[in-house]
Parts: C-alpha cells; sequence; structure tokens
C-alpha cells in the first residue's frame, strides 16, 4: 500500500504530466490546422500563379505570332 508521503509526490507529478500531455496534444491539433492568415496567404498565392500563367500564355502568343494579329489588336485597343 502506498503512504501519505508516497500519494503526496504522486499526485503533482501526475498533474505535472497530465498537464504536459494535454498541451502537446493542443499544439498538434494547431498545427494541423491552417490559421486564417495563411489560407488567405496561400489564396493569393493562387490568384498570382493563374494570373502569371495567363500572362505567360499571351506572351507566348506574341512571341509565335505573324504580326499582323497582334496588328489588328493593338488598333483595337487604340479605339476601345
Amino acid at each position: 500500500m502506498m503512504n501519505a508521503g508516497t500519494l503526496a509526490l504522486l499526485i503533482p507529478i501526475v498533474a505535472i504530466v497530465g498537464s504536459f500531455i494535454i498541451s502537446a496534444m493542443k499544439i498538434q491539433k494547431q498545427q494541423g490546422r491552417m490559421s486564417k492568415k495563411q489560407e488567405a496567404e496561400l489564396t493569393a498565392l493562387r490568384d498570382e500563379i493563374a494570373e502569371l500563367k495567363n500572362r505567360i500564355q499571351v506572351l507566348e502568343e506574341l512571341a509565335t505570332d505573324d504580326g499582323e494579329s497582334l496588328k489588328r489588336e493593338i488598333n483595337n485597343l487604340k479605339r476601345a
């Protein structure tokens, strides 16, 4: 059987270990989720990548263009 001294020592140890385990579980749970700021940054980066892909496509079209359609598009932009 446990005496009073052992029990008095065991209770704080169990409390400390228990709080450590709870803290570790909370940290692990937080790491699994993205914060609102991270989600917003990810969305902004995805939008920027989509925009850059569109710009690359336009540049590729310009680089492979024979010149006539480019002149028409420039003229159409000037008229607009």
